[in-house]
């Protein structure tokens, strides 16, 4: 899947606005280093949809601005979308394997549900012991 109507080079203005959020470090990767204009900024119409307006709007405030002049932008216009694409963006980052991988996170794996027969009597028991009522149905 890929976000209706965006280019290479909006992709490429989302990633260097998300450099600003978070930039390289010689212990991690920048947000473009991780791939956010990828696959992942794709990954947003399945996730949530509703934060692609909030992209395009970052997008129009970055016109023939600083990446840190659109962010300023939006923080001053509206501090709870800033929040929102702060958030937008620390979530794509997180989801690409390498980061996950770096900071020692693989992701929620699945694992097989446990109940052990003691917790199990535990709970049915006073169900049991209650006996059996049927209740009439009006």
């Amino acid at each position: 899947m890929s976000i209706v109507g965006l280019t290479q080079e909006e992709r490429e203005k989302v990633a260097g606005i998300a450099d600003v959020l978070i930039p390289a470090s010689p212990r991690g990767f920048s947000a473009s280093e991780a791939g956010i204009a990828g696959p992942l900024l794709d990954s947003l119409e399945t996730h949530v949809p509703e934060r692609l307006a909030l992209v395009r709007r970052v997008l129009e405030l970055e016109a023939g601005r600083t990446p840190q002049a659109a962010l300023d932008a939006l923080r001053g216009e509206d501090a709870g979308a800033y929040d929102s694409f702060c958030e937008t963006v620390a979530a794509l980052y997180f989801m690409a394997p390498k980061v996950r991988e770096a900071v020692g996170f693989p992701g929620r794996l699945p694992r097989p549900a446990r109940v052990e027969v003691t917790e199990l009597e535990e709970l049915l028991m006073p169900v049991l012991e209650g006996g059996f009522a049927p209740r009439s149905v009006e």
